[in-house]
C-alpha cells in the first residue's frame, strides 16, 4: 500500500521563492556590471539538494516499510521497527512538511518523514508490527517509554 508525502504549501512557496531569489541574483548583478561567479554555485546547490530529495513516498509492503526519498531507497523489516514518533516542528528536515514522524529501526538508523493520511499510515504499520502499541507521541515499543532524542 503506497502513501504519499505530505507537503506543506507554505514552505514549498518559501523554497520556491528562494530558488528564484537564487537565479535572480546573477542576472541582475551581470546587469550592474558585477562579477557573477561566485555566486553561481548557490543554485546549482539548491537544485541538486531539491533532486536529491525527490520525489518522495512511502510503502506498507509484504516484507516491510519501503521509504523513498529521492536518491535514497531503504527497506525496514516490521520486527526492526522501534518507534514512529510523531514530530512537528519548523526545524528543517529533508522533507518539505512540519508535520513529521519520526521511524526508528535497529538496525536502520532514524528517518524523518512525512505521510500525508498519518493516521491510516500508522494504523497499517501497527497491524504489522506487534511489538508496536499506540501511544500519544505515535507508536512505540510494547513496555517501552518513548524514545525521546
Amino acid at each position: 500500500m503506497r502513501f504519499e508525502t505530505r507537503y506543506d504549501k507554505w514552505l514549498v512557496w518559501v523554497l520556491a521563492a528562494v530558488g528564484l531569489m537564487l537565479v535572480g541574483i546573477c542576472p541582475m548583478l551581470v546587469a550592474m556590471g558585477q562579477p557573477t561567479w561566485p555566486l553561481l554555485p548557490g543554485p546549482a546547490i539548491f537544485f541538486l539538494v531539491l533532486l536529491a530529495t525527490l520525489p518522495q513516498y512511502y510503502e506498507v509492503r509484504e516484507e516491510g516499510l519501503y521509504i523513498r526519498q529521492g536518491w535514497k531507497k531503504t527497506l525496514l523489516s516490521y520486527p526492526s521497527i522501534r518507534e514512529l514518533r510523531v514530530r512537528n516542528s519548523a526545524l528543517s528536515a529533508a522533507v518539505y512538511s512540519t508535520h513529521r514522524l519520526v521511524v526508528a529501526a535497529a538496525p536502520g538508523g532514524q528517518f524523518v518523514i512525512a505521510v500525508a493520511d498519518q493516521e491510516r499510515f500508522l494504523a497499517e504499520i501497527a497491524r504489522r508490527s506487534p511489538q508496536l502499541e499506540p501511544s500519544p507521541s505515535g507508536l512505540v515499543g510494547r513496555g517501552e517509554s518513548p524514545n525521546w532524542h
